[in-house]
């Protein structure tokens, strides 16, 4: 049993697992696909991490972008914008962890 829905952009994946159900995000513009490998009690809470995981991808490629475009006015050096974007990742995933607990 698969249910799909599409949220701000991504479609969102719910899977019947042996242990629960899982989630799969995937965005088709970006060719970026996201999912934990945690296991859900309910299609509802898989639903709503899925979700949120959507929305912090969102906010990691917005920064990204912007990273990309308004901070090379700043003058970083490739070596500064890789550690700000690896900063960003680590907050979006910690977030997603911290949620999921």
């Amino acid at each position: 049993m698969a249910t799909k829905e599409f949220y701000n952009g991504w479609l969102i994946q719910i899977s019947r697992e042996q242990l629960g159900y899982s989630y799969q995000c995937s965005a088709p513009e970006q060719q970026t696909m996201r999912a934990d490998m945690c296991r859900y009690a309910t299609v509802d809470a898989a639903l709503h991490a899925a979700k949120l995981r959507a929305d912090l991808e969102g906010v990691r490629l917005s920064l990204t972008t912007f990273l990309h475009g308004k901070l090379q006015l700043l003058l970083l050096c490739p070596e500064e914008r890789s550690l700000l974007e690896d900063s960003i990742a680590q907050f979006i995933d910690l977030t997603q962890h911290q949620c999921n607990l």
